[in-house]
């Protein structure tokens, strides 16, 4: 797990400055909305005192050589190359201006950038690492895996090597010997991201779903920084019926990229086929219901007396014995507690009892005669427009309540039972719908 704790001023002291630390960097900066607000702070203060300063003092080149780590940081990769290109003396300037490129798939200048940024007195291992995933990038599989094979002599107890040595394999078809360095490069670390990554992609391309799964959540939880495969994982979420983390997924994306066309349309995807669960959730319940109350009472084992005296009050199905109470029952001729303990019995084990629908009907009645007001016109339709904070209405639109109608056909009990929904947001929203007369439903659900 990464640490969601971000101290810029150490990571980009000139002391800490590596190439490692950097890329930790990157990891934290997607970890929450502060830290990676705190980075876009730092590239406004960067700017600034850029601005302020002359261009040839140590300071100012300082402060340069940071901005453009931190625009690539930030995914800006064309304001990153511009910045960083003043920095070319530096090496490691060199190694993210072939990041940079890499990522906008400039192959050649991405690996010339990676050579120049290698010291001469050392092989560098993480950069020809860097220079191999470029050649397979760029289709030239058969370079990449020389390189790979050459260094697999010195570091064949490196998990990126093996991870390298897969992918190549994985895009020439040869899976059997891809997966064979898979599963060694999570030999030697287990949470190797990449090979998370691949893995997880590999068995979502093959149908194997719930392999996907666990292996697209172990990479986020390494690395929660790649938009494509939170969503991918959101979709398989949605196939699966999962729609409140299906949600969860394609927001997580929207929060550090509003403006994210896929992200929204799946969002919104994900919203509707919540709706539809829950609705047809409801419905299968009330069939099931109904098929549990149109049970003839000749199914059951009854005393003769009983049966005789049900079919004199023309009781002929367990929604009948619903519809009396216990004290009409008594006070029929001949129906004793004897007979009174036979059909509680039989309701009992259908999860019923006597008068359950006139208690029903009573409920519905006193509910809409609490929820009747003068001015029914300025009642707001929908949940957005009931003046709720932004966070109380995505924790009710996730649990599938859209409309003010569905909102009041809850009570406080099963609000505070679904995922999300905390006791601020109940409080929230009964202040707010006894601005206009209304309130929650209370004691048993009447759907």
């Amino acid at each position: 797990m990464i640490n969601s704790e971000l101290n810029i001023n150490e990571i980009l002291s000139p002391e800490a400055l590596s190439r490692e630390s950097i890329i930790q960097l990157k990891k934290q900066t997607y970890v929450s909305e502060d830290n990676y607000e705190k980075l876009n702070k730092m590239v406004k203060i960067l700017r600034l005192s850029i601005s302020k300063i002359e261009d040839d003092t140590p300071e100012a080149k300082k402060n340069t050589l940071i901005l453009g780590i931190c625009l690539w940081v930030l995914g800006r990769l064309d304001e990153a190359i511009e910045v960083l290109s003043e920095s070319q003396s530096r090496k490691i300037a060199c190694y993210f201006l072939g990041k940079c490129h890499q990522e906008l798939r400039n192959y050649e200048t991405a690996i010339d950038y990676f050579e120049r940024s290698k010291r001469a007195d050392t092989e560098e291992f993480d950069i020809q690492m860097d220079i191999a995933d470029t050649q397979r990038m760029s289709g030239n599989l058969q370079d990449a895996l020389k390189l790979i094979q050459k260094l697999s002599k010195e570091h064949d107890n490196e998990a990126n090597l093996h991870y390298q040595w897969a992918h190549c394999l994985d895009d020439l078809g040869e899976y059997d010997d891809a997966m064979t360095h898979y599963n060694r490069a999570l030999e030697i670390n287990p949470t190797h991201p990449n090979t998370l990554f691949r893995l997880a992609y590999d068995y979502d391309l093959n149908g194997e779903d719930e392999k996907a799964i666990d292996y697209y959540e172990k990479f986020i939880n390494e690395v929660p920084a790649y938009s494509n495969v939170i969503i991918n994982l959101g979709l398989l979420y949605e196939d699966h019926n999962d729609y409140e983390k299906a949600i969860s997924c394609f927001e997580t994306v929207l929060r550090s990229d509003p403006n994210h066309e896929k992200a929204r349309l799946f969002l919104n995807d994900a919203k509707a086929g919540i709706r539809m669960h829950y609705d047809e959730d409801r419905v299968r319940k009330q069939d099931k219901e109904t098929e549990v109350l149109n049970i003839p009472i000749s199914d059951f084992e009854l005393s003769v007396r009983s049966k005789n005296c049900l079919e004199r009050m023309n009781i002929k199905t367990l929604d009948d014995l619903t519809k009396v109470t216990e004290t009409e029952l008594l006070s029929y001729k001949n129906f004793g507690e004897t007979s009174l303990g036979e059909i509680k019995n039989i309701l009992s084990q259908k999860g019923l009892h006597l008068g359950q629908a006139v208690e029903e009907k009573s409920q519905v009645e006193n509910f809409i005669d609490a929820n009747v007001i003068g001015d029914k016109e300025n009642v707001p339709e929908t949940i957005s427009e009931l003046d709720l904070s932004k966070r109380c209405i995505n924790a009710v639109k996730k649990i599938g309540i859209e409309t003010v109608d569905d909102l009041l056909f809850k009570t406080e009990a099963e609000l505070l039972g679904q995922e999300g929904i905390k006791q601020t947001y109940v409080d929230e929203i009964k202040d707010k719908l006894d601005k206009y007369g209304l309130k929650l439903q209370s004691g048993n659900d009447i759907s």
